[in-house]
């Protein structure tokens, strides 16, 4: 469910198209997530608004999340560490 999830995220962010390459990433941690209201808030106090908070669902307080926004509207939502959220071995 977890990957199904990454992978929408990931298909949200590729489908914002163009006002993506003129957006910032940022890195941090989940304080709030609200997918009806698109409103992610992570603990450094950083706020985002989602025009389609779907990319929201899944996320949850204390976890890593990565945000590509442009100014403090957000385009997509992804994983910062997708190796570590396989738990696979990569012997």
């Amino acid at each position: 469910m977890r990957k199904l999830i990454l992978a929408a995220a990931s298909v949200a962010f590729l489908a914002s198209g163009v006002s993506a390459f003129a957006a910032d990433q940022i890195e941090g941690t989940v304080q709030k997530a609200d997918p009806a209201s698109g409103t992610l808030v992570l603990q450094s106090g950083q706020s985002f608004q989602f025009a389609n908070g779907s990319v929201l669902y899944g996320l949850l307080p204390g976890q890593p999340v990565g945000v590509t926004y442009n100014g403090t509207q957000g385009v997509g939502a992804f994983n910062p560490h997708p190796a570590s959220a396989d738990n696979s071995d990569a012997n």
